[in-house]
Order: C-alpha cells, then structure tokens, then sequence
C-alpha cells in the first residue's frame, strides 16, 4: 500500500488540520483589523481576550486560546501580543507560508524514519502537486508512483514483508548480490542493459544530454525526479517505456 507520505508529497497536500489553522488565523486577523470597533463579534473578542489573559493563558475552552497557541506554534506569538502587523506585510499569506513550512518540515521528518522511502526522500523535498498525476493514466500514473514511492514488487519492498534482512533482498533476475532496488532495476540490472540503453538514447535524442555519462543520482533525478529542462514530459513516457519492457523480462525469472 502507497504511503500516506508519498500520497501527500505526490499531490503536494497539506494537513487537513493546517487548513482549519489557517482559517482560524485568518478570521482572527480580520477581528483586529476591524475599524468598526463597535461591531458585536469585535467586543466579544476583546472580552474573551481579557478573560484569556486575566487566566493566565490556561483556559483550553476560550476561543482565544488555540488562536493564541496556533499563532505561537509559527512564531508568530508577536503579532498576537502586539495585535499589529508589519507595514505592508500580508498577514493571510505570511500564516498561509509558515503553516505549510511547518508541514513540510513535519512530512519530511516523518519521511526520514520509514526505510522504504529511500528512493522517494533524493526525489522530492517539497511538498508540491506532481505534474504526472495529471497527465498519466491510470495505469501509467500507477506505475511511475509504485517506482518513485517504494511501493513496489521489487525484492527490496518484498523482502521486507517476509522479514528478510535488506542485504539478503538481493535481484532474482540476474542473480548477483546485488539488492533489488529502485536504482538497481532503472539503472543497473544487466537483465535489462539492451532496453536501458535504448531509453537512454531516446533521451538523448529528445534533450540532448549525455545520461549514461551521469552519477546515479542525478540519472534518478532525471528519469522519475524533476526531469529535465522542461523535456518531463517526453522523459516520463520515454521511462514509461522502459518499465513495461523490464517488468516483462522479469515475469519470465520470478
């Protein structure tokens, strides 16, 4: 089953949470920027922030409390104290850039204790809507996730539902010691060398770059990460490709 990081990063969602926290602040910007301060929902804030303060900043059932708390968790305790904004700052999208800051550095570190997203962390780091899940069919879209997301019947993710050791989760296919893995299968397997050679010339043609001639991470990048100056598009099919007939080959060996 596709991670719930990896279903986050692809579509480059939020947290649920992290919208009602932005509209939460936002409404409560629109408060103190009232200039009508007689109006029946800007008395009530004020009466409900003396109460909050009288309290000591104890009371979960105040209104005024998450806000507070929020605006404290993206060190923005400031603008809560001072009830000011800076001179031409944009208070909705100053919230709106930490709160997804915030998620970012969360999903990345939740990313960082789950061993099968090796592949997945060199790929991506923001959280952003991938263009192929727009593009790709069904099957396509299927495919390109299961390679950049770890979820996969490679022996590297099988293994590890039988409990094997990584180091022993080697390639049945051409049977080397090798482990079977995401960079194994795109861009070592000697199994597959006639058909990598020739997504690497269709590449070639298409962007002009000399990929055989690159490190290992940088040819990930390029075949299932960012691509290559704006040529994406052509690489993904191109890549495409290659996996149908390198899955076709390997059915016969496993």
């Amino acid at each position: 089953m596709t991670t719930k990081e990896v279903i986050q990063g692809e579509l480059g969602l939020g947290k649920v949470s992290s919208r009602r926290i932005e509209l939460r602040l936002r409404f409560w910007g629109k408060i103190i920027n009232m200039k009508e301060k007689n109006r029946l929902v800007y008395k009530i804030y004020r009466q409900r922030r003396e109460d909050f303060i009288r309290g000591k900043k104890k009371d979960k059932n105040n209104w005024c409390y998450w806000t507070w708390k929020f605006l404290k968790d993206i060190d923005l305790e400031h603008i809560w104290e001072s009830e000011r904004f800076e001179p031409g700052q944009n208070f909705h999208n100053l919230v709106r850039k930490l709160i997804k800051k915030r998620d970012e550095d969360e999903w990345r570190e939740n990313m960082r204790k789950r061993s099968k997203l090796r592949t997945y962390r060199k790929l991506k780091d923001r959280l952003v809507l991938e263009k192929y899940v727009l593009e790709l069919e069904r099957e396509q879209r299927r495919q390109f996730t299961m390679l950049r997301g770890g979820t996969n019947k490679l022996r590297i993710e099988t293994g590890r539902w039988e409990g094997e050791r990584e180091d022993d989760r080697v390639c049945n296919v051409c049977l080397s010691e090798d482990v079977e893995n995401e960079k194994h299968f795109l861009l070592a397997c000697p199994m597959y060398v006639n058909e990598r050679g020739e997504m690497y010339e269709r590449i070639k043609e298409v962007c002009e770059l000399e990929i055989d001639q690159m490190n290992e991470d940088s040819k990930l990048q390029i075949l299932i990460g960012i691509g290559w100056r704006n040529k994406e598009k052509e690489i993904r099919r191109i890549v495409l490709s290659y996996i149908k007939q390198a899955l076709k080959i390997r059915k016969k060996f496993i």
